[in-house]
């Protein structure tokens, strides 16, 4: 006896809607992001928890600097570690970096070095000597 035509076309409705589902859950998740250099490009896929990090050497005060962030919906929840003179050329000491970071939202980020600069997402990290880096969220939409 076959099954009835109903409950099979309820099984794939069932099915297609779970299918659905699932992509849609994947879709919040992941975050392609394209990274551009001067001499090339490519997309770095990463999960909407993952932290980047961009790493350089300030050509003016010849320290490092460390500026973390996230990627929930945009780049956002910056940080930066660096010592008090670098923080005061970037700010001429009148604010906190920080605190201003910290609020900062924005589907693309951009840094450049004449000494170099490095970004990270992950185990995957990209190094320029003497040039930029682009970095432009893909997913989600702005």
């Amino acid at each position: 006896m076959s099954p009835h035509p109903m409950s099979r076309m309820a099984f794939c409705n069932t099915i297609g809607i779970l299918l659905i589902l699932a992509l849609l859950s994947v879709a919040a998740l992941i975050r392609p992001v394209r990274v551009t250099t001067e001499d090339r490009s490519l997309v770095i896929w990463c999960w909407a928890w993952q932290k980047g990090r961009i790493d350089f050497i300030n050509s003016i005060t010849s320290r490092p600097v460390m500026i973390r962030f996230g990627m929930p919906w945009r780049f956002g929840q910056f940080s930066a570690e660096t010592d008090a003179g670098t923080e005061d050329y970037y700010t001429a000491g009148l604010y906190r970096w920080n605190d201003a970071m910290a609020t900062q939202r924005t589907a693309g980020i951009t840094y450049c070095s004449e000494v170099g600069v490095s970004l990270t997402f992950g185990n995957k990290e990209i190094r320029v000597r003497g040039g930029c880096i682009h970095a432009e969220l893909l997913w989600p939409p702005s």
